[in-house]
């Protein structure tokens, strides 16, 4: 997840060539870049590099500023996204409920997923189950979402 970097578009042709000189064929490598950079890192990637959004909204195209829809990435053959980063969750107050909808919507639209679930610093504090408490929290609302084959958790 290179979250809002790097801050010059000059500097996406050093980090999609170290990708390129990757041998991704024993694994499975995801690239979550700014919304910015997204269409240039479709057209420059190797075909193991799996291009992902870090973000998706919840409805489609039309009077959403500032977000991206399935639609849209489709048309990029963009195939996975990323939803739930724990900074869309506290900066953007994105619930677990808002989050379930846009994963149905992602599934349904034909997309896979990456979701992000994880604890706050001062929950990880308290101990092992604590965590688990918040990671079960986050889960429960796409529980029934959960297919191996299109669902990617990241902790």
């Amino acid at each position: 997840n290179w979250k809002c970097n790097p801050d010059s578009f000059s500097k996406l042709d050093e980090l999609i060539g170290n990708m390129n000189a990757c041998d991704t064929s024993g694994c499975d490598v995801y690239v979550c870049p700014s919304p910015l950079h997204t269409t240039y890192l479709c057209s420059k990637v190797n075909e193991g590099v799996k291009v992902c959004p870090q973000n998706c909204n919840f409805k489609g195209c039309g009077a959403y500023t500032g977000e991206m829809a399935v639609e849209q990435m489709k048309d990029l053959k963009i195939e996975w996204v990323l939803i739930g980063h724990s900074e869309r969750r506290e900066y953007f107050n994105e619930s677990d409920e808002l989050l379930a909808q846009k994963l149905k919507y992602i599934l349904d639209a034909g997309l896979k997923c990456v979701v992000c679930i994880g604890e706050k610093l001062p929950e990880r504090e308290k101990g092992l189950e604590a965590t688990m408490k918040v990671c079960i929290q986050q889960l429960e609302q796409i529980k029934g979402l959960l297919d191996p084959a299109k669902v990617v958790i990241a902790y």
